[in-house]
């Protein structure tokens, strides 16, 4: 529908101008006003044609993690954070080098 409307705003505003052109009535004026109705004339067009003109992809389903998965995640990411930190704490993981003091 909308492009419809679009295309025939188009093609009357193309056709006043040849009009106009012919007849020796396009005088700078006029075509900076004709300029400006153009340039509404494609704004409109992307407001109003190119959403119902492009193509949308619907949105992807949610996916569901059942209870016991979820812990069983929780679980594991949990116990890692903490060997982690017992490693770095037993372990001396973060090594500096020998300080030197005057």
């Amino acid at each position: 529908m909308y492009v419809k409307i679009y295309f025939s705003l188009c093609a009357t505003l193309l056709a006043a101008s040849m009009i106009l052109f012919a007849t020796g009535a396009l005088t700078p004026m006029v075509a900076v006003w004709l300029g400006f109705i153009a340039f509404g004339v494609v704004f409109m067009g992307m407001i109003a044609v190119l959403p119902t003109t492009v193509h949308v992809v619907p949105k992807p389903k949610a996916l569901r993690v059942g209870p016991n998965k979820l812990e069983s995640v929780v679980d594991r990411t949990s116990s890692a954070i903490r060997n982690i930190g017992a490693e770095m704490a037993v372990g001396h993981a973060a090594e500096t080098g020998k300080q030197k003091f005057r």
